[in-house]
């Protein structure tokens, strides 16, 4: 998803973070993004870890790749400075019953894919008017982003730039 990578790249480079999860991961550009933008550790989750394998050789002392599922990853409560979440489209309503988890794991704050623009009005029925969230609409896609208490306007300045 192109968005994604943009919308990372910069809340990456404003959120500065240390430990990156990457759900969901697919490919592992964003695992590799992260370890460009200065991330000392990453923490790659995903059922079929197999293109991220080789995409991410030249990482691997600084990428922990987790074949497995996101949800039980997410039960055991891992801490990061920021998360990307880039569920298959059937997996995005399941993630974001789970937001609690996300916002336990974090310290500074988390993206999340949810889909293609039109479609994503009806996940945002189940986020409801929870604090400290709003979305951005980045290449067609929306996506949700959460953040902790003092990073509401670096959210808003790096959601003023994406849109």
């Amino acid at each position: 998803t192109p968005g994604i990578i943009e919308a990372a790249d910069l809340l990456m480079a404003e959120l500065k973070p240390r430990i990156v999860v990457d759900l969901f991961g697919g490919s592992g550009a964003i695992s590799k993004l992260a370890i460009l933008r200065g991330a000392r550790k990453v923490i790659y989750v995903d059922k079929n870890p197999e293109a991220a394998l080789l995409n991410l050789r030249s990482c691997k002392d600084k990428v922990e790749i987790i074949e497995g599922d996101a949800f039980t990853f997410l039960n055991n409560k891992v801490q990061c400075d920021f998360m990307v979440a880039d569920p298959p489209e059937e997996l995005i309503s399941n993630l974001l019953n789970k937001l609690k988890l996300v916002r336990k794991s974090i310290t500074k704050a988390a993206l999340i894919w949810l889909g293609p623009s039109e479609k994503a009005i009806e996940y945002l029925k189940i986020v409801g008017k929870s604090r400290m969230t709003m979305t951005a609409n980045v290449w067609g896609d929306t996506f949700l982003i959460i953040w902790k208490p003092g990073f509401g306007q670096i959210i808003r300045d790096v959601k003023q730039r994406l849109e």
